[in-house]
């Protein structure tokens, strides 16, 4: 018999079909008595909503038109201005007195040579330590600022606080017989050093702008010679 010499027929391969995902529906809007339903400002709402904001622009437009004028009209004290500002010494610690709750406290109150005038002159109650003190900003010819405290209640603490951080150098500066304290002050930023003495039941502490050594020894001076006697 005749043999086929033929090869077999292939067969085409079939790729399997993964099926098809379902289709994701588009979310739908919370219909009433849903929750998540929010009902359709009507007519009268939006007309309120709309009133009430332009009431809050006419409310925030009015007070501009009060406060800058006020602004304007008002520039912030430069420091020439403050330098130059002179406060009666007098009828300050006079009043001051008044108020000093230290029983016994009388408030330095020196003469200054001309040309020397004080800008600032107030009592600190010590609400934050408990140690009430009287404050002095000294002005030396519009051109040297120096600042005395005085307290009968200092303690290591005080000091330290109102003196920004000041640490003792362990020196002592003496002054028409007086030893006062040097103090220095870790910011280059600040006054370099400042006095500390105690002279009849008070402290004084003295420093100056700038660090100016002369200006502070005669400011120290005026201030043991002024200082009153308890």
């Amino acid at each position: 018999m005749p043999q086929n010499d033929s090869a077999p027929l292939s067969q085409p391969s079939v790729e399997p079909v993964e099926p098809a995902e379902p289709a994701v529906e588009a979310p739908r809007a919370p219909l009433p008595g849903e929750p998540g339903f929010k009902a359709p400002l009507t007519e009268k709402q939006l007309k309120r909503a709309n009133q009430t904001i332009k009431g809050m622009f006419i409310s925030v437009g009015l007070t501009l038109a009060v406060v800058l004028p006020v602004v304007f009209l008002n520039p912030g004290s430069s420091k020439d201005t403050y330098d130059r500002q002179h406060v009666d010494q007098a009828a300050v610690a006079q009043a001051a007195q008044q108020n000093i709750t230290t029983e016994g406290f009388k408030a330095l109150n020196p003469t200054w040579p001309d040309g020397w005038y004080v800008n600032r002159a107030n009592w600190n109650a010590g609400a934050a330590d408990g140690v009430g003190y009287w404050s002095l900003g000294v002005i030396k010819g519009d051109t040297h600022y120096g600042e005395v405290l005085q307290t009968d209640a200092a303690n290591p603490s005080w000091i330290s606080l109102v003196t920004d951080g000041s640490l003792p150098t362990g020196a002592t500066r003496q002054i028409d017989g007086v030893a006062w304290e040097e103090r220095k002050l870790p910011s280059e930023k600040k006054p370099k050093s400042l006095l500390v003495t105690e002279i009849d039941g008070y402290t004084y502490i003295v420093r100056v702008d700038g660090g100016d050594e002369d200006f502070m020894g005669e400011l120290a001076a005026l201030v043991q010679k002024a200082g009153p006697a308890r």
